[in-house]
């Protein structure tokens, strides 16, 4: 069940041996045909066709024949008894081409343009042969060129638009796709005798550049025209789930599991769209027909390991991932999630392992990162949560959020300074960071810069209403600074976010106190003292200070990663 590359292209055109002579042809196993009905012409697109000669005639029999061996003898001689001749130097390089002598049928292609600056047809063979040999760049100059000279020229319409679509320019590949396929968004159904593997390439474009109505417009053609073609539906279902059309993508997945039953990357890519869809029973028992079917597959253990996590069976979902790992060393995503599930039910040690695998397997992942410190954070631990962060940081040097955690790890150790510089240097990435701000307020609180700390807070207000430890911060300085009518409003405001923070009870206890309202002072000193003896026990160690200087509540825990993934698309 081995991933291929997604990007749905097809393979390249045939080579032509004669310009206009070969008719569009789209090879998606990566092979290629010989001409068919060589006609002889001066290369150029709008000169009468030619005779060819006895010699090209029978070379051109013997290669569509697929004698290879025998073709390229009679081109040779071709070549030596008409050395000027262009035709018989591009012949000679399409049959060196086919026997998979590139180099040299270069040679022929650059030598047959050499005679003939005007010959469409080397030059389109040129192109494939250049694309074919990782020279994109020099491949689309080719192609272009061909396509200045003969706009209609098939071959090169077709190998100018998968080009472009490889490298993610849809823009440019559709309208060459659309011509190549006489096919416009305006289409009801497909032209007569056009290629479905054409119309599928066109189908992915319209995925890729977010042309989700067109999408499914021609999904709907393409279905039609398909009949019980199991291959083109699951392709179409693999599109639809690209465009996160999960519906559809089941639909289509379903019929090609009626026509060909059994399969499992079938039945992997219509548990996936349940999944996408949540409908989570259909979806585990696609996924678990797909592992009875591909036992020595990781990938529809993970997925119904996602699906025992979304049910709350945390047990079975760990027993899924170990399993999957014991068949697939080298599974970040699925390291990663081992370590959420221990992290979710408070085993931090062993999860921290976990997601140190995920790290050392795959470090392109924050979010990896992001979660190896918050273990720590959760115990206190903020020097080592600030070197993982700063590993982070190495490693994505443009994430504001890794520079803010770095910050927030300082500021837990004490060392303000350096804390000042991460949050700097996140504020730069990220102007308006409320999180950077509030935690910048924090610390000009901590050295006595009031005002200072005053219009921090509330700009972090200003631009996250929701940010707890703004108004948390501003409500105590507001109390320090004996305005009281001040803070209650913001204090309340922090308690109904946050009502299980002992902090904010003492805060509003002293405002209430100092206000005269005693009956409201009295219920938030014993919401205080409960709040306060609970986390000593959980905890194991002392709260927030009397005082209310402590932070207002445990460093924070970034949110988790999503666990919905979108289907993979697979070959049946």
């Amino acid at each position: 069940m081995a991933r291929p590359n997604s990007h749905l292209v097809a393979g390249l055109a045939a080579l032509t041996i004669f310009a206009g002579s070969a008719s569009p042809t789209l090879l998606a196993q990566q092979r290629r045909r010989g001409p068919v009905a060589p006609s002889r012409s001066s290369g150029q697109a709008s000169a009468p066709a030619q005779k060819p000669s006895p010699l090209l005639e029978e070379a051109a029999g013997l290669l569509q024949a697929r004698k290879l061996d025998e073709a390229s003898e009679v081109a040779r001689r071709a070549v030596a008894a008409t050395p000027m001749d262009a035709d018989a130097h591009n012949l000679l390089g399409v049959i060196l081409d086919q026997k998979g002598q590139a180099a040299e049928a270069e040679r022929e292609y650059l030598e047959a343009l050499r005679l003939n600056p005007k010959g469409v047809s080397a030059r389109a063979n040129l192109g494939v042969l250049l694309a074919r040999t990782n020279r994109a760049d020099q491949a689309i100059e080719a192609l272009e060129a061909v396509l200045r000279a003969a706009p209609a020229h098939p071959q090169a319409t077709f190998n100018l638009a998968a080009l472009y679509a490889a490298r993610g320019d849809y823009r440019k590949a559709i309208p060459l796709l659309e011509r190549a396929a006489n096919y416009g968004p305006q289409s009801t159904t497909a032209a007569a005798g056009t290629d479905l593997s054409l119309l599928l390439a066109l189908n992915n474009a319209y995925v890729r550049d977010g042309r989700a109505k067109d999408a499914a417009r021609l999904t709907e053609i393409i279905e039609r025209a398909a009949g019980d073609d199991a291959r083109v539906l699951f392709t179409l279902g693999v599109q639809m789930a690209e465009a996160r059309d999960y519906g559809r993508a089941a639909a289509l997945f379903e019929r090609t599991n009626a026509l060909r039953p059994n399969t499992a990357e079938v039945l992997y890519n219509l548990g996936l769209a349940f999944y996408n869809l949540d409908q989570l029973d259909q979806a585990a028992r696609a996924l678990e027909a797909a592992s009875a079917l591909a036992p020595n597959e990781s990938e529809p253990l993970y997925r119904l390991g996602l699906i025992a996590s979304a049910r709350g069976q945390s047990e079975a979902a760990l027993d899924y991932w170990l399993k999957a790992i014991s068949l697939r060393a080298e599974f970040p995503e699925a390291n990663f999630m081992i370590g959420e599930e221990l992290f979710k039910n408070g085993r931090d040690e062993t999860a921290a392992q976990f997601y140190e695998r995920a790290i050392a397997q795959d470090s392109s992942k924050l979010i990896y990162y992001i979660r190896l410190g918050a273990t720590h954070f959760r115990h206190r631990r903020y020097a080592q949560a600030r070197e993982v962060y700063e590993r982070g940081a190495r490693r994505f040097p443009d994430s504001a959020e890794i520079h803010y955690l770095v910050g927030y790890a300082a500021r837990g150790e004490g060392m303000y300074d350096d804390a000042l510089a991460a949050f700097e240097r996140a504020l730069k990435l990220k102007p308006d960071y409320a999180d950077v701000l509030a935690n910048l307020g924090f610390i000009a609180t901590a050295r006595g810069r009031d005002e200072e700390a005053e219009k921090l807070l509330r700009r972090a207000l200003a631009i996250d209403a929701k940010n707890f430890p703004a108004y948390y911060d501003l409500g105590r300085l507001l109390v320090r600074l004996k305005r009281y009518e001040e803070a209650v409003p913001l204090l309340e405001n922090a308690a109904r976010m946050s009502n299980a923070d002992p902090g904010i009870h003492y805060q509003l206890f002293t405002a209430y106190s100092r206000l005269k309202r005693k009956e409201d002072a009295e219920r938030e000193l014993a919401l205080f003292k409960q709040l306060e003896e609970a986390r000593k026990k959980d905890e194991g160690m002392s709260g927030g200070s009397a005082t209310g200087e402590t932070a207002p509540t445990d460093a924070p825990l970034p949110p988790p990663a999503t666990t919905t993934t979108n289907a993979v698309p697979k070959s049946p």
